[in-house]
């Protein structure tokens, strides 16, 4: 009985030191080239975790033989059976060099080795690019558009995130998750006996009514990542991570790419989750 009492006094001092503090586990870049072995991945991952993940998806898949093309379409539908939380990620994840960018757009390119979107874009170039990446989702075969958006590498410009949020429920850059959530607006049906007063007064409110019905709340939030860092910094960045992830405010995205298992090693990512996971509680985007 003994025993017990102390394991039950020991969970629920674990649940207090967490308590509200959150964390989203992400696994970004999932494409055409690696899906086979990123499954693997996300299956070690979700092993780790217990439950599963957010996998952000790159749509585009370039000319590929119809087989691959088939398979990777597969792919993402059994992730989604398997309940894992899909976002999309940019359009080929690899920036068109010839489009005219911002002085910020064409610094981002060069931090992200060019894979940076749509980084400094104007407003027409960044909303046809953005229909790009969403048409390319439905060319594999899904039909729903998954509840968030992640610009390649957080870099955007200054219409991308008014862009994103009129079609997706999240939105993110950096430092910051942006989540759009419906507000009901209750209509008093007395207010206007005449039909035709009520017609016009309905259709002048209803244009005022969308703006309140989509109400954006913001939520701080640091971005891990160690994708494109150079080898020498990548023992400072992982201690950076453990900061972040024991820091008590905010709700921080541990990101995991499929060159991490390379770069800083299979063992080290499975104990930095492992490390989160001790220190915060793993959610999804929804339940922000």
């Amino acid at each position: 009985m003994e025993l017990n009492k102390d394991i039950a006094d020991i969970s629920a001092a674990e649940a207090e030191s967490y308590k509200g503090k959150r964390f989203i586990l992400c696994y970004h870049d999932y494409n055409i080239k690696n899906f086979e072995s990123a499954l693997v991945q996300i299956e070690k991952i979700t092993k780790v975790v217990g439950s599963p993940i957010s996998i952000a998806v790159v749509p585009s898949i370039g000319a590929v033989p119809e087989e691959e093309r088939e398979r990777f379409c597969e792919s993402i539908e059994k992730l989604k059976a398997s309940g894992h939380e899909l976002l999309l990620h940019g359009a080929r994840h690899a920036a068109n060099l010839s489009k005219e960018r911002s002085v910020f757009g064409k610094s981002a390119l060069m931090f992200s080795n060019n894979v940076a979107e749509f980084a400094g874009l104007n407003e027409e170039e960044s909303q046809a690019l953005l229909d790009r990446s969403i048409a390319l989702w439905h060319a594999l075969g899904q039909e729903e558009l998954p509840i968030g958006y992640v610009p390649p590498a957080w870099y955007d410009n200054n219409y991308l995130k008014d862009q994103i949020l009129a079609k997706f429920k999240t939105y993110e850059d950096r430092t910051t998750i942006y989540k759009k959530s419906e507000l009901i607006v209750s209509v008093n049906e007395d207010d206007e006996t005449d039909e035709e007063a009520m017609g016009e007064a309905a259709t002048e409110n209803a244009e005022k009514q969308v703006h309140q019905q989509e109400n954006t709340e913001k939520f701080l939030s640091f971005g891990i990542s160690f994708a494109g860092l150079p080898d020498i910094s990548l023992g400072v960045a992982q201690t950076s991570a453990c900061l972040t992830i024991q820091a008590p405010i905010g709700t921080p995205r541990l990101t995991i790419h499929h060159v991490d298992f390379t770069s800083i090693g299979e063992n080290r990512v499975m104990n930095l989750i492992r490390y989160a996971m001790s220190k915060r509680e793993k959610i999804f985007y929804r339940d922000l």
